[in-house]
Formats: structure tokens, sequence, C-alpha cells
């Protein structure tokens, strides 16, 4: 029944109960929630609560929580970028820089590079040197890859439409020996009737002395019209089971397709990390010069660069790196869930040299123009950012989803709740304010499912709708 409601415990207090009843304690527990209903105020109201009680004025909380807010890709981009590369460590370097500024290191602080660690910046800027034949490698992989999917493609299609073909046929005949069974089943029960007064069906005149011999023609005939319906009748039930060898091409296809969504990734990686390289080599340049080796560049007698500004210049190297591994990171995760939610129509992400973020294509790389791209791209950075903040040990208590799910296509929305469901081994706790037709489709994919709405009062009311293997506790 309808209730006036309000969350506690994991929840929030959604405002004044209505004045005719007490108000309901709902607790949702862990799982994938669909909260739908209302209209999109109340909806909205209801996860701006949420996200204030759980991100408490954290900017990075709140952005791994509810998102970025109402922004355009390249600013949710950006901000998703430095959050990442905060938790990486770069909020480290932004602490030691100013506490260089203030007057030196702190005191009992680590050395900012040991010996170890330039060894391992000289094993990766070698590494990185490696990156333009591994790419161009990748690159004539992934071109193979595609003839042959290309190939794969084209005779499952051949394959495909012989067995709907064939199977059509098999109905069609099976339809036209059951109406000829029917129509002769029906003359027959006719003559049996009449008997020797029975018409002729042929010249109308009485059967009498024929008769006999005109029904057993119509047996004989039926008999063989029902032989041969049945023939095509198991002919028709062995095609309504794909034959073994469109079974085999649809296989071949599908692994041909996750190992081209693997190379395609793994190429978008490699091209990501390029820049890299002029930094790492800059950085270990700057690293060896505030380890007391000579200035880069510098000819004997000329005077050496102070430590202040060998240890601001290896900070500012080690921002850029930071900065530059979450860049890659997140473009790399980001189109593995992108590639996803539009079912391999878009091979990766990337920056255009004004910020904006790109698409890409088989047609290559372009801006993101619909409002639906806009939706599948801010999710699946969403996603991503989640996925990565976990690696770095930052773990949200909850997931709060709202419009960008609604804006999505049909067919994304179904692939999303999907991803989402994957996601519940980071995050345990997945909120999804949404219109609800996602449920008309896979309501057993939610574990709870919340219906919104208002009394006349203006308070909110929610009924509880069992689903999945979730189970809601009403107090």
């Amino acid at each position: 029944m309808w209730r006036p409601m309000k969350y506690v415990s994991d929840s929030i207090d959604t405002g004044v109960a209505g004045a005719e009843q007490e108000p309901l304690d709902l607790q949702l527990g862990s799982g994938l929630t669909a909260l739908v209903g209302g209209d999109g105020l109340l909806r909205s109201e209801i996860m701006e609560r949420f996200a204030r009680r759980l991100a408490q004025d954290d900017e990075r909380l709140q952005t791994l929580i509810a998102g970025p807010g109402p922004v355009g890709p390249a600013l949710a981009w950006r901000r998703a970028v430095r959050i990442l590369a905060q938790w990486s460590g770069l909020e480290g370097v932004d602490q030691e820089e100013a506490a260089l500024i203030q007057g030196g290191s702190r005191a009992g602080d680590p050395p900012l590079w040991t010996d170890s660690g330039v060894d391992g910046l000289r094993a990766r800027v070698e590494e990185l040197r490696c990156l333009p034949d591994a790419l161009r490698a990748k690159a004539h992989e992934l071109r193979g890859l595609r003839a042959d999917g290309i190939e794969v493609g084209g005779d499952l299609e051949v394959a495909n439409m012989d067995w709907l073909r064939e199977r059509q046929d098999a109905e069609t005949h099976l339809l036209a020996y059951r109406d000829r069974a029917r129509e002769l089943k029906v003359r027959l029960r006719q003559l049996e009737e009449g008997g020797r007064d029975t018409a002729c069906p042929t010249c109308d005149r009485v059967l009498s002395e024929r008769f006999e011999s005109v029904v057993d023609v119509i047996r004989e005939e039926w008999e063989s019209v029902v032989q041969d319906g049945s023939w095509w009748k198991r002919r028709k039930e062995q095609l309504d089971l794909k034959p073994p060898h469109v079974q085999d091409l649809e296989g071949k296809a599908l692994r041909l397709r996750a190992t081209i969504e693997e190379c395609t990734e793994e190429a978008e990686r490699l091209r990501a990390r390029l820049p890299e390289l002029a930094e790492a080599e800059d950085t270990l340049a700057v690293v060896q010069v505030a380890d007391g080796l000579s200035e880069p560049g510098e000819g004997r007698g000329a005077e050496p660069a102070s430590d202040f500004h060998l240890r601001r210049r290896a900070l500012e190297a080690l921002r850029r790196e930071l900065l530059s591994d979450a860049r890659d990171a997140l473009t790399a995760r980001t189109g593995r869930y992108l590639n996803h939610l539009t079912s391999g129509g878009v091979l990766g992400v990337g920056v255009a040299g004004d910020g904006e973020p790109t698409i890409v294509r088989d047609e290559g790389a372009r801006r993101i123009n619909s409002d639906e791209e806009v939706a599948a791209y801010l999710l699946a950075l969403r996603l991503a950012l989640v996925d990565l903040a976990a690696g770095c040990g930052v773990h949200a208590p909850e997931i709060l989803l709202g419009d960008t799910f609604d804006r999505l296509e049909p067919d994304a929305k179904l692939r999303a709740v999907g991803l989402l469901r994957t996601l519940l081994v980071r995050v345990p706790k997945i909120l999804l304010f949404c219109r609800g037709d996602i449920l008309d489709a896979t309501p057993e994919w939610f574990d709870w499912i919340v219906e919104l709405t208002v009394d006349r009062h203006g308070s909110p009311f929610a009924r509880v709708r069992r689903s999945g293997v979730g189970r809601l506790r009403i107090h």
C-alpha cells in the first residue's frame, strides 16, 4: 500500500510525512535498486539528498557517488582526470610542493626519489621507446582480425539467410498441407453424413452408386496429404533450431569480436601512451639532476641550479606523469565501457587538441554529437572512475545514477544495467533513479524496486515491489 516515507540508516529523510499517517522507514539493502515513478524533480531531489549525506561536501567523493552534475563531457573528463590523479598520488605532490615553498621539505620526509626509483624510471623510458613498434604491430594485427571478422560476418549472414529461407519454406508447405487436409476432412465428413444422395463436388449430380469410389479417392488423397504434412512438420521442427554450422559461425564471430575488442583496447592504450616518452625522459633528466648529477645541457663551469628549483622541477615532472597516467587509465577504461554500451559501435575514446573528448568509430575519431552519445560517454566515464578509484583504495559506499541513464538509447540501457551488476563487486550498493521503462524488460536484474510519488500534501510516498533476490524491510 501507499504510505509516506523517510529513509533511515543507509538512506535519507525525504521530508515531512503526510498529516494522516505515520512516516514509513524504508531501509535499502545492498545490491542494485531502481527508484522509479513520480517526476524528474522528485527523483532528483531525493537523489541530491542522498548525495549530500554521503559526500559530506567532498567534491571528489561527490563526483564518485553522484557524478559531476549537469556538465558537459569536456569538464566531466577534466574533473575525472584530476580526481583520479589526486587519489593516485597528486595530492601528496601538492602537499610536498607547498611544504617546499614554505621553507623546504618537512622533517623526517623520505627523499623524493630513491636509487631504485631512478632505476625504475630508466627502465620505464626504455619500455616506452618500444611503444611505436608495438603500436604498429598491434595495428597490423587489428587489421587482420577485422578482415577475418568481415569474412566470418558475411558467411554468418549468408548461412542465417539460407536457414531462415529453408525454415520459411518448410512453414509455408506445412500450412498448405494442413489447410488441404482440413478441406478434405470436411469433404469426407459431408459425404459420410449425406450418403449416396450427396451431390458430386465436381458435376453437382447425385453420386448414387459412385459414392464409395468417390469416398475412397478423397480418403486416399487425405491420407497422402497427412503423410506429406507430417514430413514437413518434422522438417519445420528440425529447422526451428539453428543448424550446427550456423551455431559454429556465431561462436566464431563472437570470439573474433571479443578478440577485436581486446586488441582495439590495447591499441588505444598504446596510442594514448605515446606522449609519455618525452615526459618520462624529461622526468629522468630532472631526477638525475636532483640526485646531484650535472644539469642536462650545462657546460663545465656553469652555475648549478639551486636545490629548490631542482626539487620544484622534479615535483612538476612527477605531477605531469601522474596526470598522464590518470588520463591513460581513464581513456582505456572509459573506452572499454563505452565499447560495451554501444555494442562495439565505439572502438575507443580520445581527447581533441582543444580538450573536447572524442569517440573513435570505424570511420575514425570525431567529437561527441548527439544527446545519446553524451549520455553514454558520461556514464562510461563514471563507471571507469569508480572502477579505477577502487584500485587506488577509494571505495564509494554507494553509487547514484539519474538523468544520464534515462537519456540512453533503449538497447544501451539494457547493457548499462548489465554493467552495473558487474560493478557491484566494487560498490556494494547502486541506486538508479529513472523513469522505469527498463523495468518492463528486465525487472529481475534489480534486487530492489521502489516506486515514488507524492500525496495531496506534497509528501513523498513509496510502494515496494519485490524483484530479483532482494527483500525490502519495511518498519
